[in-house]
């Protein structure tokens, strides 16, 4: 349910940043308990995974 709620939180935002988002609050929710943030390269790899994927789009989008 609060899954839920947070997705519909974030369901105006470009679909690009929606998933960035949602893959660090995914991340969060499973290290919650942690004293201190171990998830930098987890959250890393996600922006970087959206990023490539925004490229390739624009990449098609545009005319050569």
């Amino acid at each position: 349910m609060q899954k839920e709620r947070l997705n519909n939180l974030f369901e105006t935002f470009d679909p690009a940043i929606r998933n960035i988002i949602l893959g660090v609050l995914d991340i969060e929710q499973e290290h919650i308990s942690m004293e201190r943030p171990r998830v930098k390269d987890q959250i890393d790899e996600i922006v970087t995974a959206a990023a490539k994927k925004e490229v390739e789009r624009l990449s098609v989008e545009e005319p050569s």
